[in-house]
């Protein structure tokens, strides 16, 4: 791994050769972009997910049960990656009849805008760059 970008080449098995469906799918350069500190993980896909889904819900549970996460796995994540950061990332209230609430601190905001604005570009550029590779393996 290096600057926490690694890239693996995926080949693509044929699909059936049944007449809708002729042509193998092509070859794919496939990247996955995740935040580290050391060795532990800050900041993925998967965890940016999170992070945005308590500030479009407002609370922990809300989010776990949008991305079908228990709730106790997703306060492990969010623990974790606060733990990784070195910064809290979340703005609690206690819970109680209507449930606790929590927010995104604006350091989460500001890591989770970051990490959008170069994760899609990178795994574009990578693609873009095998399209010219690609045509050196058969279909």
């Amino acid at each position: 791994m290096q600057d926490g970008i690694t890239g693996e080449l995926e080949w693509q098995m044929p699909r059936s050769q049944s007449p809708a469906s002729s042509q193998p799918d092509p070859l794919r350069l496939r990247v996955k972009v995740w935040l580290e500190r050391g060795d532990e993980v800050v900041l993925s896909e998967y965890r940016a997910q999170l992070l945005e889904a308590v500030a479009e819900r407002g609370s922990v549970a809300a989010a776990a049960e949008a991305l079908s996460l228990p709730v106790r796995t997703a306060w492990k994540k969010l623990r974790e990656m606060e733990a990784a950061a070195g910064i809290p990332l979340l703005e609690s209230g206690s819970g109680g009849s209507a449930g606790g609430r929590s927010t995104l601190t604006p350091e989460a905001h500001a890591m989770v805008e970051a990490f959008r604005r170069v994760a899609g570009p990178a795994s574009d550029a990578a693609e873009r760059g095998f399209a010219d590779e690609r045509r050196r393996f058969p279909r």
